[in-house]
Parts: C-alpha cells; sequence; structure tokens
C-alpha cells in the first residue's frame, strides 16, 4: 500500500516542489523513504525524530546513499519539534499526526506546519486512517497504542479543509490490507475496494495529501 501512494503521489509533489527545495520532515524513521525522495527529487532534506535509533540509523543510511549533504537528521524531542521555527518549501510527515490526543492538538500542529512553510509552500503528508470495524478490532487485539487517537477521519480531514488549499488527495486500503503479504491476492482485493466500496476518509487505512499554504 505504501508503494502505491508513493508511485501516485510522486508526479504531483514534483510538479509543485522543485529540486534545490529546502524540505523539513517530521519523523523519519529509518531514514530510508527520506533517502529516496532526496535522491530522486533533488531535496534537501532537514529531519527531526524523537528515537535515539531512528537518529543512528538514518545517519548511517544517508552515508550509505552518499547524502551527508542534502539529508540532516536530528535527534529532538517532541517539544522541540513543534517549537521549531523556520522557512521550508514544504513539510513531509508521514503517520506522525495522528499520534495527536485530541483534535484541537491536530489543528494546532497543522498551525504550526503552515508557520514553517514559506507563502506557497507544500504539505506532504501520509497519514493512518480509522479505517473499517474489522480493522480496528484486528487493532484492537494486536493492542496498537494508537487506535483512540486522532487517526484519519472527516472530522480530520476537515481540519486540512480549513487550513490548506489540496492539490492532490487520495484514500488506500481497507479489508485488502489483511491480504498484503500475497501480492496477487492483494491487488484483487485492492480492484475490488476500488470497483464495489471506494475508500474515503471514514473508511481507509492510510491517505495521502499534498496541500498548499494559502
Amino acid at each position: 500500500m505504501w508503494k502505491r501512494i508513493i508511485r501516485h503521489s510522486i508526479p504531483h509533489i514534483k510538479q509543485l516542489v522543485l529540486p534545490g527545495s529546502q524540505i523539513l520532515e517530521v519523523g523519519y524513521g529509518d531514514g530510508l523513504l527520506s533517502c529516496y525522495l532526496v535522491q530522486k527529487l533533488g531535496w534537501y532534506l532537514t529531519g527531526f525524530d524523537i528515537s535515539p535509533e531512528a537518529h543512528e540509523t538514518a545517519i548511517k543510511n544517508a552515508k550509505r546513499f552518499g547524502l551527508e549533504d542534502r539529508a540532516e537528521f536530528r535527534f529532538c524531542s517532541p517539544e522541540e519539534t513543534w517549537q521549531h521555527c523556520g522557512r521550508y518549501d514544504a513539510v513531509f510527515i508521514k503517520t506522525v499526526l495522528y499520534s495527536s490526543p485530541n483534535l484541537a492538538e491536530y489543528g494546532r500542529r497543522l498551525d504550526w506546519i503552515i508557520s514553517v512553510l514559506r507563502p506557497g509552500g507544500v504539505l506532504i503528508n501520509f497519514e493512518t486512517g480509522r479505517a473499517n470495524y474489522l480493522v480496528n478490532i484486528y487493532r484492537r487485539i494486536r493492542r496498537r497504542e494508537y487506535t483512540n487517537l486522532c487517526l484519519y477521519t472527516s472530522e480530520v480531514e476537515a481540519l486540512y479543509n480549513a487550513r490548506f488549499d489540496i492539490v492532490f488527495r487520495r484514500y488506500y486500503g481497507g479489508w485488502s490490507q489483511f491480504a498484503a503479504p500475497i501480492k496477487g491476492v492483494y491487488n484483487f482485493m485492492v480492484l475490488l475496494e476500488e470497483s464495489f466500496r471506494p475508500r474515503g476518509p471514514d473508511n481507509c487505512f492510510a491517505v495521502s495529501i499534498i496541500a498548499k499554504k494559502r
């Protein structure tokens, strides 16, 4: 699913965020996706993450791909991240904002993103959705800590609509996610979902959002 999200999003990102752009990433994890985007799109990226293990791994990956001068990975607390000031051409986030404890805090984090974007700057966000009933049962059985946080729904979508001009938005996943390990079955289930039960803000497993600062 995440490969599909990247594949569908890249053409829109390339049109809006040109080579040489200064990018701020929140939550880079192992840094592999960050390095891929820096290499493919010609970005200069500064990333923040709260995990010391992620910080160490991401630095190693930047060196592995020879991107130390274009991908800077920083370790910092959540408070330092959300208080950071700057002016960036784009902000890139993947599955971070859903950790907001409530809608009010989610909105404040979106406002912070706006504050660090240059005029006309771009938000690129790949976010986890609330999904369907079966997925939520699965998450509770697996004791996923984020089950009751601000996963993407129509209420969260309204926060984006009120703050940004949406350029591209697409919803992904549902029942098909249970077949993800089997490529052929997964692709068939995706086709069924998209044909007979299209995803939306209240039943998606994930959403891709590309939006411009007003």
